[in-house]
């Protein structure tokens, strides 16, 4: 985990990439913010530039609808936790499956405001997380 790397976010909506800005901005995230509308652009571009991201954010929604055996294969090649988030008029919420137990950062209601909060307390859990502890979780993955 290179947690000076860049936060990746992918999401075909711009709308949810602009909001992730508009947070990183607010957060005063020192890592680069970057947005891809697939988890495929995303590895392409990533492993084109020689960049092991800090954080990746995938939106579950397209995840679900789009996911292919390559992407799958992504997700166990890339050195970094993968998050699943969604945002909907009714909830937010970010999913960390790399924990145990999986954590689950909620928001009973909508708001940018919330969305932030959410945002703001992953990247604190992972930012504290040791690498060690992510290489033990990767290697049992394989097993």
């Amino acid at each position: 985990m290179n947690k000076l790397g860049p936060v990746v976010v992918v999401d075909g909506s711009k709308g949810n990439c602009v909001l992730f800005q508009k947070i990183f901005k607010k957060l005063e995230m020192r890592n680069v913010l970057l947005c891809f509308g697939s988890l495929r652009e995303a590895g392409y571009r990533l492993s084109e530039a020689g960049t092991d991201p800090f954080l990746l954010f995938v939106n579950v929604m397209q995840l679900a609808q789009n996911i292919r055996m390559t992407d799958y294969l992504l997700f166990r090649e890339l050195r970094c936790p993968c998050l699943f988030f969604s945002i909907s008029s009714a909830r937010c919420f970010v999913v960390d499956v790399y924990t145990g137990p999986t954590l689950t950062y909620a928001s009973s209601r909508w708001s940018e405001e919330n969305f932030t909060e959410i945002i703001h307390s992953t990247l604190q859990h992972v930012a504290e997380e040791s690498f060690k502890e992510l290489l033990r979780r990767r290697i049992e993955d394989k097993n």
